[in-house]
């Protein structure tokens, strides 16, 4: 089995640094970029924790095959970046998408079929102010086959990870642990972008903290009804274990994109769990609030 030594980063958001700055210690690291993105990098390098860090760039034609591409855009932009993968995909590479919620994969086997590890990025709690990123907790990268299986190439990127210092773990049920943090995202990024919390504020009971449980309650209702077993207290569970670990002053994705200006992934959040409640006849009152109030925030930014 080939060590994994050749990679790529598409997208240099929050975890495109985060993973990107060791993965480039221990391989050879190339961030796909476009002309305009590349001077702007260059022109405004960043820090992570305080400390300077810098990437490889390439542009999408002067691209070679590689062993693996870590997809780390925001979802608005996915379907826009692909085609730079083109040149970076070759018979053995494998795609593994760092995107929040349930379709990005999809998205990328349809492109490239037969390349795509289903996976999900939990547990870390970056913020991104510009090009500098600052985070407490890294987080960790779950992932696998879509049917559960337990293949080579897991092993080879489980290696790759571990020799990285990236804490990763494979999974057999990829589809439980993406629905779990669909769940998680409905409630941490869409409260703190409505209502304008830090985490130190999403713990916090009162209404904003209501409309949060209602909100992961609808998406456990509907992960349920497609044959999902999210128990019905996975939402208490987790809150109660993860959220007091956060940085108190930091925010989720969501809560920073509305403050930066910047376009959001609502529709990878309740614009899906809206979607299915339709399809399945269940009621999302709660992501229907946060649907509609995020919309507007993005029309007035």
């Amino acid at each position: 089995m080939n060590e994994i030594r050749r990679t790529a980063v598409l997208g240099l958001g929050a975890l495109g640094i985060l993973f990107g700055i060791p993965m480039q210690e221990h391989s050879q690291v190339r961030v796909i970029a476009d002309e305009e993105r590349i001077r702007r990098y260059q022109a405004q390098p960043g820090r992570c924790n305080g400390k300077p860090y810098a990437f490889d760039y390439v542009l999408p034609d002067q691209g070679e095959p590689v062993d693996l591409i870590l997809v780390a855009t925001k979802a608005t932009a996915l379907e826009q970046a692909l085609p730079q993968l083109e040149n970076f995909v070759g018979p053995d590479t494998v795609i593994l998408s760092l995107l929040n919620g349930i379709t990005s994969e999809e998205k990328i086997e349809a492109r490239y079929p037969g390349h795509t590890l289903w996976s999900v990025a939990i547990g870390m709690d970056a913020t991104r102010m510009g090009r500098d990123l600052e985070y407490k907790n890294m987080g960790m990268i779950q992932f696998g086959e879509k049917d559960g299986s337990l293949t080579p190439r897991l092993e080879r990127v489980k290696e790759y990870f571990d020799r990285c210092g990236i804490e990763s773990q494979v999974c057999t049920d990829i589809l439980y642990k993406q629905w779990h943090k669909l769940m998680v995202n409905v409630g941490l990024n869409q409260t703190s972008a409505a209502f304008g919390l830090t985490y130190g504020g999403l713990c916090q009971k009162g209404n904003a903290y209501d409309t949060m449980l209602r909100a992961m309650e609808e998406t456990i209702a509907l992960a349920n009804a497609k044959g999902i077993p999210l128990p019905p207290d996975n939402h208490t569970r987790w809150l109660d274990a993860n959220l007091p670990t956060f940085k108190e002053d930091g925010r989720p994705s969501m809560g920073q994109d509305i403050l930066a200006g910047r376009p959001t992934e609502v529709e990878e959040f309740s614009g899906i769990v809206r979607r299915l409640g339709r399809e399945y006849g269940i009621p999302t009152p709660a992501n229907d609030f946060f649907y509609e109030t995020i919309r507007k925030m993005e029309e007035k930014n």
